[in-house]
């Protein structure tokens, strides 16, 4: 029993021992060498068999640790460890409403270049994704399903279960696509074979591929040996056939990473960047139902935004927020220039001018958005997850106000010039955006569309308008467009020059109503600029608006005409 233990110890010590051996060719000659080599007589010690067990399991254990301890561990995962997954957990969106420069304000690789001028928009997307099967030290970890449009300088990437020792070492993004052409280039002077539509097939060496395909009959040679061609219609092609796919072509835009880190296992990461063509615009359609004889009119107010999403990605069930005011954006140096077509184009059903059907009935949905101020802007936050799709512009609800009231006024702005006998009268409707009005909201800058129902009951379209960035609190002007039965006209009745650089001037102002009641109106006078002015005599109160600009206000009765006449004298 005793010689069976000792015999499994020596092979067991053996075992261990020749593991442990380099594996170096001259290792094998150094048993040898050692037998030609003279021993000397030792007297040989004897131990208890139990000790000699124990002793040989110990040699054992310490010479296998050693060999572990010392064997080179390679910074990059091993490939027998599990594959890197990368699971997107959420996103959120982030869109700025669109606006003007005269070159891109983002580096975007994949934006062909055209001309100026410049009209586009701009996201930050916040993309959450778990990263799976981490190894300590460096990992390749590609990162799809990200905007084809984005601006890679402004990446940033952040772990949330390691942020202080994980980190990107190196980032690519691989945006050369696997397109037609691009897989054909890369197959120049390599056999490929051409499968027609007919079943013929044609097998040779691509010299070219940019309109036909040509095919020669050898591949290129130094000794200048002619080569016969033949060029195939692509028209005619069915499929190519090709011994593998290139390896360094991506299906999608893709962000390939370093990642080194400390902890291995399950990281949470929080991918940030910016990218381009994206962009809202606040979309109003305001339904005007006329006051009575002395009453304002009333308007129902109904905001919509429009997101229109360009950027090459769908982002699914994702937070959106939108950011409403002029934030600066500093040009970008190496931004390719490009043009946008900017269209007033809806995709939803329309009326013939692009108005929706559905104008003040339930909403599409029942997603809202919640307005915060955000430093000098303002933040609308949708309450509820949307997908937004690319290629896709979506509108959603922005707000909803009934009953505000209005000042409708008749306008006649006639400022100094040769073609000014008749002038058009402009309506404008005046009114408070306060709360004490039903409204007291931060409007977006964006179109309003202005309906009245005709005396059939349709709502019929009156005019198309802006607004820009309107604060709470804050008078808002909507010029509707001009009045037929209201007629006004200015003349100027007399002008003398009594010394060196004076004179004086005699205005007369008119206008006209035709409507069968009373209305609001205000005539607006513009003096000669760069000279200093005083109104000596005037038939009517005026009020000043600013350095040279005058108005009179007035209620004209139905069939009536109103005349004011003011003298002002000018020095300079």
């Amino acid at each position: 029993m005793s010689s069976d233990l000792d015999r499994q110890v020596e092979q067991l010590l053996d075992q261990a021992g020749a593991d442990a051996q380099p594996r170096r060719p001259s290792w094998d000659e150094m048993r040898d060498r050692i037998a030609a080599t003279p021993q000397i007589g030792a007297r040989r010690l004897v131990l208890p068999r139990r000790l000699v067990a124990v002793v040989g399991v110990a040699a054992m254990i310490a010479i296998i640790v050693g060999v572990l301890f010392h064997l080179p561990i390679s910074p990059i995962a091993q490939a027998g460890n599990p594959p890197i997954r990368v699971i997107q957990k959420d996103i959120e969106l982030t869109v700025f409403n669109q606006f003007e420069s005269d070159r891109p304000t983002l580096f975007m690789p994949t934006s062909p270049p055209v001309g100026q001028p410049v009209k586009m928009g701009m996201a930050l997307v916040k993309d959450h994704r778990i990263v799976m099967n981490l190894q300590t030290g460096d990992n390749v970890v590609y990162f799809t399903d990200v905007a084809a449009t984005i601006d890679p300088t402004s990446v940033r990437f952040s772990s949330e279960t390691d942020p202080i020792g994980t980190k990107v070492v190196e980032q690519n993004f691989e945006y050369d696509l696997a397109t037609a052409g691009a897989i054909l280039k890369r197959y120049l002077d390599r056999k490929i074979t051409c499968v027609l539509k007919d079943g013929k097939q044609y097998e040779g060496f691509l010299c070219s591929h940019d309109g036909d395909i040509v095919l020669a009959d050898k591949p290129p040679s130094d000794s200048g040996q002619m080569r016969q061609t033949e060029s195939i219609s692509r028209d005619q092609i069915r499929a190519v056939q090709m011994p593998d796919v290139p390896k360094d072509l991506f299906v999608k835009p893709t962000l390939v990473w370093k990642i080194r880190t400390k902890s291995p296992g399950q990281h949470e990461t929080t991918l940030m960047y910016a990218c381009g063509h994206a962009d809202w615009q606040a979309d109003y359609v305001v339904a005007v139902t006329p006051g009575g004889r002395g009453e304002k009119d009333q308007l129902d107010l109904q905001g919509w935004v429009t997101i229109d999403n360009r950027t090459g990605s769908t982002y699914k069930d994702a937070g959106i927020k939108l950011i409403a005011g002029d934030v600066n954006r500093v040009p970008d140096p190496w931004a390719i220039v490009q043009v946008e077509s900017v269209s007033g184009d809806m995709p939803w059903s329309m009326t013939g001018d692009g108005i929706p059907f559905v104008l003040f009935g339930k909403p599409f949905n029942e997603k809202e958005f919640v307005e915060k101020s955000f430093f000098e802007n303002h933040l609308y936050t949708l309450s509820a997850p949307s997908t937004v799709k690319d290629q896709q512009i979506k509108q959603l609800k922005l707000l909803k106000a009934e009953g505000a009231k209005a000042l409708r006024r008749y306008v006649f702005d006639s400022p100094p010039g040769p073609d000014e006998r008749l002038r058009h009268v402009s309506v404008v409707l005046e009114f408070k955006n306060e709360k004490d009005n039903k409204l007291g909201m931060p409007l977006p800058k964006g179109r309003v569309r202005v309906m009245q129902r005709d005396p059939d009951g349709d709502m019929q379209l009156i005019n198309t308008t802006e607004i820009d960035h309107t604060a709470k609190d804050e008078e808002m002007k909507l010029t509707i467009g001009t009045a037929f039965d209201v007629a006004a006209e200015r003349s100027e009745m007399n002008m003398v020059r009594p010394g060196h650089q004076q004179e004086t001037r005699t205005i007369r102002l008119r206008m006209r109503n035709h409507r069968d009641e009373p209305i609001e109106a205000r005539f607006v006078e513009r003096m000669v600029p760069n000279r200093n002015w005083e109104i000596t005599l005037t038939s009517d109160p005026w009020t000043r608006e600013d350095v040279s600009t005058i108005h009179f206000d007035f209620t004209l009765e139905p069939d009536a005409e109103k005349e004011i006449t003011y003298t002002v004298d000018y020095q300079w």
